[in-house]
């Protein structure tokens, strides 16, 4: 900033910046996990931890279920489990939604 007059000094009091990244989203299909942790990895990383996954199991068996651990801006851990605990072999698709 400048000024004519050589007496004023022009000061800024206040700055108001407003960022809206754009979603990004990545998702994959008929993966196997394996029967123990299975690391999902992103091509690219995104800027937060804060996004969002989803995750559908196309062969899960009554009692089953998982576990989604160490979600970081590169990717996420997941295991799939029966009923009594034991790490078993999914087939999962997920999608992950944030910026």
């Amino acid at each position: 900033m400048t000024s004519s007059d050589l007496s004023s000094t022009p000061v800024v009091s206040a700055l108001t910046v407003t960022v809206d990244m754009p979603d990004r989203i990545f998702s994959g299909n008929d993966i196997s996990s394996g029967a123990g942790t299975k690391t999902v990895t992103f091509t690219n990383p995104f800027k937060s931890v804060n996004y969002a996954v989803g995750i559908t199991a196309d062969n899960m068996a009554t009692g089953d279920f998982f576990e989604i651990s160490s979600k970081t801006i590169n990717g996420f851990n997941v295991v799939f489990k029966n009923s009594s605990g034991t790490a078993v072999s999914r087939e999962f698709d997920f999608i992950a939604k944030g910026f």
